[in-house]
Formats: structure tokens, C-alpha cells, sequence
């Protein structure tokens, strides 16, 4: 999938963002949370639903409260395709 198409698909979905690294797309969100506690809890329930999926996040706890994640396969946005 090209670097536009991924980016027209991804208006269907709020807050998320394509990013290319080194030729693989990759959806990226950050969050701000609370506290460095609070990241760690969020990131438990996100680990729940990867383990779930099959699909295993790059997942980012910077400083005490920003939360990144970086989601990517061969098909980075096929679950943003209309069905």
C-alpha cells in the first residue's frame, strides 16, 4: 500500500497517524497520562488486546507521562479498509 492511500484510509479513524520508517508505515499514536503508574496500567490493558489480536505494538513510556505506540504489519491499515 502506498504512503497516500494508507494516509486517505487513515481519515477514517481519529488521532492516529502514519509514519514511515525506513520504507515500513507504521501507525503512531501519543497520549499524555496522568502519572508514570497510570502509563504502566494503560499499557497492561493494550498488552491484553495485543496478546489477544496476535498483534504486538511498539509500545513507548517517555518521562513520567507520555504514552506512544507504533503499530505496523504488511498491511499496516487493512483493518481501516471499508468493509
Amino acid at each position: 500500500m502506498s504512503e497516500d492511500s494508507a494516509k486517505t484510509l487513515l481519515e477514517h479513524v481519529t488521532g492516529w497517524e502514519v509514519k514511515n520508517e525506513g520504507d515500513i508505515l507504521k501507525l503512531h499514536m501519543a497520549w499524555k497520562v496522568k502519572n508514570f503508574v497510570k502509563g504502566l496500567e494503560f499499557f497492561q490493558l493494550v498488552a491484553a488486546v495485543a496478546e489477544e489480536e496476535g498483534h504486538h505494538p511498539d509500545l513507548h513510556l517517555v518521562g513520567r507521562n507520555n504514552v506512544k505506540i507504533d503499530v505496523w504489519t504488511h498491511s499496516v491499515l487493512r483493518c481501516l479498509m471499508p468493509v
